[in-house]
């Protein structure tokens, strides 16, 4: 940090100087063009000298205020700007939205896919939102979709819900999430399917809800405030740092990382 304040008043006075010699030179045009018997008294030389001089006054004026606060203005918004660009780069982002189910293009996502991960505390809209996809994709040869969703057992967690949803009873979450363990497997083993589908449960209290597909992650924020709304979906695509931590997410619910166990166990089938 010294080293750059260092360059830039560097920079600085040697812009100054620079200036205020160039000024002196256009100034003495000036007057040279009105003192000086062989100039003055000479229309054309006196013009050609004059417009010169006021040439280099205006012109020394306009390149030094750029120099000192335009010019750095500019290029410190431009690397502000690359390098925000950079870091969206490198995570892959490609949308973001505070609409939950039309932030992405779920239909085409779920009907493309070959895998699905999903990790829900219930997920009773969206699943009805999208049936139609799933069951599309549930049909499709050699795909595998995996359901991950709270232990609805685990009475810590369900407590924790109940009180962030504004449920009526612990009950009514258990209930929802049952009935979403049960509504999936009905789309997923539903005669004709061929999907590889399996339910996971874990222990852990869930701070976002996301969808892993082949390529692109669609990840949902949750709220404090009660009640239905609005709320961020972040979209990224793989091999993008925000892909990269979904997909660390879900190994540590299927298969545990770090030397830990499993986050998640399964139970079904």
């Amino acid at each position: 940090m010294a080293a750059a304040n260092y360059l830039k008043e560097r920079t600085n006075l040697r812009t100054v100087l620079v200036s205020v010699l160039l000024l002196f030179i256009g100034l003495a045009l000036l007057v040279a063009s009105e003192t000086i018997p062989f100039v003055s008294t000479r229309a054309w030389l006196k013009a050609i000298i004059s417009n010169l001089g006021g040439l280099v006054v205006a012109s020394i004026s306009i390149a030094t205020l750029w120099e000192l606060f335009s010019k750095r203005a500019l290029f410190d918004e431009l690397l502000g700007k690359a390098s925000f660009a950079e870091e969206i780069r490198l995570l892959g982002l490609v949308g973001i939205s505070v609409n939950p189910l039309k932030g992405a293009d779920f239909p085409k996502l779920i009907r493309d896919a070959s895998k699905l991960d999903i990790f829900v505390c219930y997920a009773n809209t969206w699943r009805n939102s999208y049936e139609q996809d799933l069951r599309v994709l549930a049909r499709k040869p050699n795909s595998r979709v995996r359901l991950i969703i709270p232990d609805p057992t685990n009475a810590r967690i369900v407590e924790e819900l109940a009180h962030r949803f504004n449920a009526a009873s612990v009950q009514e979450i258990s209930d929802r999430i049952r009935t979403a363990q049960r509504e999936f497997r009905n789309i997923f083993t539903a005669p004709g399917t061929t999907t590889d589908f399996s339910v996971w449960t874990h222990h852990e209290t869930p701070v976002t809800s996301f969808y892993r597909f082949d390529n692109v992650a669609i990840v949902t924020l949750y709220k404090h405030a009660r009640g239905r709304g609005d709320t961020p979906t972040i979209i990224a695509e793989r091999p993008g740092g925000l892909y990269s931590y979904i997909e660390g997410e879900v190994d540590a619910m299927i298969k545990g990382v770090g030397g830990h166990g499993p986050l998640a166990t399964r139970v079904f089938p």
